[in-house]
């Protein structure tokens, strides 16, 4: 899994800001409860006013990412 989301990182860095946390740190527990997280890994996609765009238990494809964000 960890290998797909690097790969997933290496092709947005320009365009998206990837957060990971650990769910067994104090914050990571705070938002894993918050945005009612029941599998891990969970995966969150926000616009730039916070709201969710796409919310996961899987590795999102590329293609779908790409297709949530603002064109330039």
């Amino acid at each position: 899994m960890k290998p797909a989301v690097d790969r997933l990182e290496k092709r947005l860095t320009k365009k998206v800001t990837f957060v990971r946390l650990k769910v067994q740190s104090e914050v990571g527990k705070i938002l894993y409860s918050e945005y009612e997280g029941n599998v891990v890994p969970m995966f969150i996609m926000f616009d730039q006013y916070g709201d969710i765009q796409y919310k996961t238990n899987a590795v999102p494809e590329y293609s779908l990412i790409n297709s949530l964000l603002p064109e330039d």
